[in-house]
């Protein structure tokens, strides 16, 4: 019994449920109510993101589901040997890690930056207590934009990597 090979694949199917499961229940359910409660959310996402963290922990099981995919990657391939690569196999765990990377970094490029960017709004209008400004309503219009640009990519490449993950060996 390879204890190795099982904590890894324990890492990466672990941490990739969590990453995919929360990225659904951010897009579906989150975001959506999040827009219809308006000001009477903040204090939600204020405790979300202090207190339980969500701002780290989806960088924390991305960046674990890619290191652990990584290491079983290079296991095997026999460390990127070429000929296994281009096997159906090998395609298929490359375009999924391929995928699985991207999302992660287009996370980076626009969830993180338009969490933080509403997260200043809010912040600004619980300080102030009063209406959104012109120019904060468009911060706030052009953070959500970059919210629905992600969903509308980041999902579709979080499923993509999960279901070729899920099939490759069966190539």
């Amino acid at each position: 019994m390879d204890w190795g090979l099982i904590v890894l694949r324990i890492l990466h199917v672990g941490s990739a449920m969590a990453w995919f499961g929360g990225a659904i229940m951010g897009s579906f359910f989150l975001q959506p109510t999040v827009k219809a409660l308006g000001p009477k959310a903040q204090p939600f996402m204020d405790y979300l993101v202090t207190q339980r963290r969500l701002g780290v922990f989806f960088p924390v099981v991305a960046g674990l589901t890619i290191l652990s995919g990584a290491a079983l990657f290079w296991r095997d391939s026999g460390g990127l040997q070429l000929s296994w690569i281009t096997t159906p196999t090998g395609l298929a765990f490359t375009i999924g890690a391929l995928a699985g990377i991207a999302s992660f970094v287009l996370g980076g490029i626009l969830i993180g930056p338009s969490v933080a960017e509403k997260t200043s709004v809010q912040n600004e209008l619980a300080a102030s207590g009063g209406e959104p400004s012109e120019v904060q309503r468009e911060r706030l219009a052009r953070a959500d934009r970059r919210m629905q640009l992600a969903d509308r990519i980041d999902l579709p490449l979080l499923f993509t990597a999960g279901l070729l993950m899920a099939v490759a060996r069966y190539l």
